[in-house]
């Protein structure tokens, strides 16, 4: 089996320590580089291309969400996937990380969910964490698409 190789782009010494530990416990992963900052992110992720980025939001010379966007809509062909980690567990930043592009959001408080998410992520499927899923569930309640005929409607029963 391939291993997913992951870039982390954390600021926080402490944190990205233990979030290297926790994935090279397991056998799936490789961390393939290693950013304190978004410039330095940028330039792993056009190098090193890894799978999936986790990218903290609060970086020190350009928030990850600003990261996410630039490496989005500047780096033709990229395939990494951008797996935004954080604390912020606000409406603006969950619909901002994803409006940006982010592929999945999880929060830094539990170690299944960071490893659950990485795979869901890499596999290309969006993983949002349970804790922040009633935001983007809100938002799709508070913004439905425009109402269809029946026909439309019926398209999709069996």
């Amino acid at each position: 089996m391939t291993k997913i190789r992951v870039a982390l782009i954390e600021d926080h010494d402490l944190t990205r320590l233990g979030i290297r530990t926790a994935l090279q416990r397991n056998v799936d992963f490789e961390i393939v580089g290693e950013a304190s900052n978004a410039n330095d992110g940028l330039q792993i992720l056009k190098t090193l291309q890894p799978d999936v980025a986790i990218v903290d939001i609060g970086l020190p010379d350009k928030d990850g969400i600003e990261l996410t966007r630039e490496v989005k809509s500047t780096v033709p062909g990229l395939l990494t996937k951008i797996l935004i980690l954080t604390l912020r567990d606000s409406k603006e930043a969950v619909l901002a990380a994803f409006a940006a592009g982010a592929d999945s959001y999880c929060m830094k408080d539990k170690y299944d969910n960071l490893l659950e998410a990485v795979r869901h992520t890499h596999n290309g499927n969006a993983w949002i964490d349970p804790a922040i899923a009633r935001i983007v569930l809100q938002q799709a309640q508070e913004n439905p698409p425009a109402s269809k005929t029946a026909s439309e409607t019926n398209q999709f029963a069996e």
